[in-house]
């Protein structure tokens, strides 16, 4: 899987790495995890899509 990030997430997880933002860091794993679950899903939903009923 592949997620992309924007420059203030990418900054906001080096401050969370430097350790200085605990609750910043929760909330960035919780927003990605939400933005891959919603990928998986579109995925899964496209593939359904696309079969045929035999």
């Amino acid at each position: 899987m592949v997620l992309t990030i924007s420059e203030e997430e990418f900054i906001c997880m080096e401050g969370a790495v430097l350790d200085t933002e605990r609750d910043e860091a929760l909330v960035l794993i919780k927003t990605f995890v939400k933005r891959l679950k919603q990928k998986s899903n579109q995925s899964l939903k496209s593939h359904l899509d696309g079969a045929q009923i035999a």
